[in-house]
């Protein structure tokens, strides 16, 4: 029976993986290896007996314990800490996905009472790593549209943070929103109401047959972030071009039909292999 070792916070351990949990250790023995209580185990940072390492949760102390496991052993772990790292951090990924040639909305990293360059647009924290919602505050201001994520307005001037910058994203008007899961070389293709439109995104989610075109994209971002693991969100403009606005590398699969078993059963190949 092959082993495998999850690397997680405590929100994720009570709300996110009951069923992948329970389909999993049917045919897999299961370590625990918890954000919160990390520290506190002597014995794991000493010695790895796994065959593969899950990780479902982001932040400094997360990325740490996996640079831990790699820099000890030759685990795999899904996914590295250079994925999640970057996928925390807006500006960098960002930089990184537009220079592979994948379009991402214009963007930039401007002081909290300086505006962006451009006239419509979203206000995103920096660095994504906290685990609440999305709470957009809508204003219209001579007929343009900016959003502000109240979780941005917070982080950027608490005493954890004090970077005292907004991360600008310019405001894609799009029907629809495509929500895509990467799950090894899969990819899974849903769309849904934008959430300014609609806040509970999952009422208007459907499953859609597969876009060529976005599933290029979407390729070309998991290989660019190196992601083995992940949803992305993509709006199309009214020119017809499709934009990357996130990427994510803890996707909540269980908005996935039988999300459990398709990522249970990825997990239990590789860490066959």
């Amino acid at each position: 029976m092959v082993k495998i070792g999850l690397i997680i916070d405590e929100y994720h351990l009570k709300n996110k993986v009951d069923d992948l949990v329970s389909y999993l250790k049917k045919k897999a023995e299961i370590t625990y290896f918890v954000e919160e209580s990390y520290l506190l185990e002597k014995d794991t940072v000493l010695r790895y007996e796994e065959d593969l390492f899950f990780v479902k949760g982001r932040g400094e102390l997360m990325i740490n314990i996996v640079k831990n496991i790699e820099k000890r052993t030759g685990i795999l772990v899904i996914n590295s800490s250079r994925s999640i790292w970057l996928s925390m951090h807006r500006f960098l990924n960002s930089l990184l996905l537009q220079k592979a040639g994948i379009n991402v909305p214009e963007f930039s990293l401007n002081p909290i009472n300086s505006d962006p360059p451009f006239s419509n647009y979203i206000i995103k924290n920096i660095v994504d790593q906290k685990n609440y919602a999305f709470h957009p505050k809508i204003e219209k201001v001579n007929g343009e549209t900016r959003v502000s994520d109240e979780r941005a307005l917070k982080e950027a001037i608490t005493k954890q943070e004090e970077y005292y910058y907004y991360y600008y994203q310019k405001f894609i008007e799009s029907k629809w929103e495509y929500k895509i899961y990467g799950v090894g070389e899969d990819i899974y293709f849903y769309k849904q109401l934008p959430v300014l439109v609609n806040p509970n995104k999952i009422e208007t989610r459907q499953k859609i047959k597969e876009k060529p075109e976005l599933r290029e994209l979407a390729s070309k971002a998991m290989e660019t972030m190196e992601l083995r693991l992940t949803s992305m969100d993509f709006l199309k403009s009214e020119e017809g071009i499709y934009y990357l606005t996130d990427i994510n590398s803890v996707p909540n699969f269980n908005y996935m039909k039988d999300g459990y078993k398709i990522v249970g059963d990825f997990l239990l190949q590789e860490a066959k292999n």
